[in-house]
């Protein structure tokens, strides 16, 4: 399994060098000098090689430079602690951390779809949190590929071997969380075809110039048939949002420990109450939450994806909702010759969908 993923440490340096990654927004002050990679998170609903994708990319961090905390101080500590939950981390435990050994960054992963059926498909998202005050998100990127995606002339680029694709996968993330760590660099962030605007928005945000506003992303209510659709769109929400300089977003794992200690549960979705409550105790200015109505995939060469979701913005001052917006997409939508534009996972889809809704957010117009 992921064979061919253990190159030399000069091609690995050169290679992180090379590749980009969605920016994030820390400064130089904020880059942390030493992380701790937690487990793999797995929201595909099915088996994931966790663990070897997890070793993958200590493996790319420890030969770009990048000082790791070693398993066995990280497991004495998650024992000491009783730490069960790593998909997220939470201000105390951030905190002791930080504090019992010298880690001031987490690298968090997740999996959101694996499957090795021709053509392969894979999705992931990862994120460096840095924890050297409160919680912060200082850089995200997400990957979602499929083998069919650009099969060329005669399908000669077809790719069928799903270890090949993970690797390009994980090379590609691996890539630019190691510049980003070293250099302080991001790459540009990939634009997103108009196609993927919301069919419905409302806005009543003001955003003054040369201020940075904290935001707290809850998960979205999920209502579709996908397991983890809820916790997926948090995360490429909390992905899109953390690129613009605007915008300062909490760590997720701080907003759930607070939602879990004030027993607020969103049945219905994100309340004017659940906001104010939610804001004021991880002192953020918004609060971002929604529903997933669809977010569908399929395996194998044939099948359509879609996904739809709203959602709402509060600003905590003001207990108002400032934004609101629906979107939904069809895989097949603006497809051209030869299956040009044609989504063949859902998270390549969503991603564009929450980067177009993320930038009307921020006043950005096309």
């Amino acid at each position: 399994m992921l064979r061919r993923l253990h190159a030399t440490a000069a091609g690995l340096i050169l290679l992180a060098l090379l590749l980009g990654a969605g920016p994030g927004l820390a400064s130089a002050g904020e880059r942390p000098a030493k992380v701790a990679v937690f487990p793999v998170q797995n929201l595909s609903g099915g088996s994931v090689p966790a663990d070897e994708i997890r070793q993958v990319l200590i493996d790319r961090l420890a030969a770009g430079g990048v000082s790791v905390l070693d398993d066995g101080a990280l497991e004495a500590f998650m024992t000491r602690r009783r730490v069960r939950y790593t998909a997220g981390i939470d201000t105390a435990t951030a905190d002791a951390l930080r504090q019992e050994t010298g880690v001031d960054g987490v690298v968090i992963a997740s999996v959101e779809l694996l499957s090795d059926l021709a053509p392969p498909k894979v999705a992931l998202t990862a994120r460096l949190v840095s924890i050297a005050a409160a919680p912060v998100v200082v850089w995200a990127d997400d990957v979602g590929m499929a083998g069919d995606d650009a099969p060329g002339w005669l399908a000669l680029r077809l790719v069928d071997d799903y270890q090949v694709l993970l690797e390009r996968a994980l090379d590609r993330l691996a890539g630019g969380l190691v510049t980003y760590l070293t250099t302080g660099e991001t790459g540009p962030v990939r634009e997103a075809a108009s196609k993927f605007r919301p069919k419905m928005s409302y806005r009543k945000l003001v955003v003054e110039p040369g201020r940075t506003y904290s935001i707290a992303i809850v998960p979205f209510v999920n209502v579709s048939g996908r397991r983890n659709a809820g916790e997926i769109l948090a995360l490429l929400f909390m992905r899109q949002l953390s690129t613009f300089p605007q915008f300062r977003v909490i760590e997720p794992g701080v907003a759930r420990r607070q939602l879990l200690d004030a027993r607020i549960i969103m049945e219905g979705g994100l309340s004017l109450s659940d906001a104010d409550t939610v804001g004021a105790l991880v002192e953020a200015d918004f609060v971002l939450g929604g529903r997933v109505l669809r977010y569908d995939d399929y395996e194998g060469a044939e099948g359509r994806t879609g996904v739809e979701f709203s959602v709402v913005l509060i600003e905590r001052k003001s207990r108002r909702v400032v934004w609101s917006s629906s979107s939904y997409n069809d895989g097949n939508d603006g497809v051209r010759f030869f299956e040009r534009g044609r989504s063949r996972t859902a998270h390549t889809m969503a991603t564009q969908m929450a980067r177009l809704t993320a930038e009307l957010i921020a006043g950005r117009e096309r």
